[in-house]
């Protein structure tokens, strides 16, 4: 019977895979060409299509809860709803981490990779949220990402570069740093905590964990730059801030 439920469990996955892979495609090639077809405001017509991911994201994850694949907890992340020009930053530990934080805020932009934007299932779905990709020239990028945050747009970022490796420290990288000060832009941390291994770094969908997974998405810390001294030299400023970022998410998941 373990054997049988196992099995059933790798059935689970694969249903909420490809229901994934499925809703995307329709949404990218039927129900945003609506959208973009109805709607000449540029404005209008990216709120509305990212009104549509956020409620399809939620069913999505409703549907991987009823699946009992996981147990879905998120405390009052409406508080950030008046949030504007900020990066948001979250650690990284399994592969739906940004479903969920896409799912439950509402104004979020998304800096995509390449294969995200060029798939077949889901790049018209990024391309009409008005998303960017991360693998431009570094001063376009760069410059993209001031003009996002000055027109209130919060960018969501992984600070490792990367999904996290169970049960080892946090190590972010300091790009989210020199984005930062380069764009004056404060920071706040959201924390989502994941109680076993479920579609971690090299870990393949169809070697799931035997049990539930609980994932539990928290309001983090808020970074201000006026903490870190504007006559310091910049390097110096980063080393700082990425110190403290990373200290505070290693001491609050107890990965010290």
């Amino acid at each position: 019977m373990d054997k049988l439920a196992y099995f059933l469990r790798i059935c689970a996955v694969g249903i909420g895979f490809m229901s994934f892979g499925i809703g995307g495609f329709l949404l990218g090639s039927l129900i945003f060409p609506v959208i973009i077809l109805g709607t000449r405001d540029k404005d209008k017509r990216r709120h509305r299509v990212r009104s549509m991911i956020r409620v399809t994201f939620k069913l999505f994850l409703g549907l991987l809860e009823f699946l009992g694949i996981i147990k879905l907890v998120v405390h009052d992340l409406s508080k950030l709803d008046q949030l504007k020009g900020c990066l948001i930053i979250c650690n990284h530990p399994t592969l739906i981490d940004v479903v969920i934080i896409m799912a439950y805020m509402k104004n979020v932009q998304c800096v995509v990779k390449k294969e995200l934007w060029s798939s077949f299932f889901l790049g018209g779905v990024v391309r009409a949220a008005g998303y960017f990709r991360n693998d431009t020239d570094p001063e376009l990028f760069l410059a993209e990402s001031k003009r996002q945050l000055q027109s209130g747009e919060n960018i969501l970022i992984f600070p490792e570069g990367t999904r996290t490796k169970p049960g080892l420290p946090l190590k972010l990288v300091r790009g989210l740093g020199n984005l930062a000060l380069a764009a004056n832009a404060n920071i706040q941390s959201l924390v989502l905590r994941c109680n076993n291994v479920f579609l971690a770094k090299g870990q393949k969908w169809y070697r799931p964990p035997a049990s539930r997974t609980t994932l539990e998405l928290s309001v983090g810390s808020y970074f201000s730059l006026d903490q870190y001294d504007s006559e310091m030299p910049r390097s110096i400023r980063v080393r700082g801030l990425m110190k403290d970022i990373q200290t505070y998410y290693n001491r609050t998941l107890n990965h010290e």
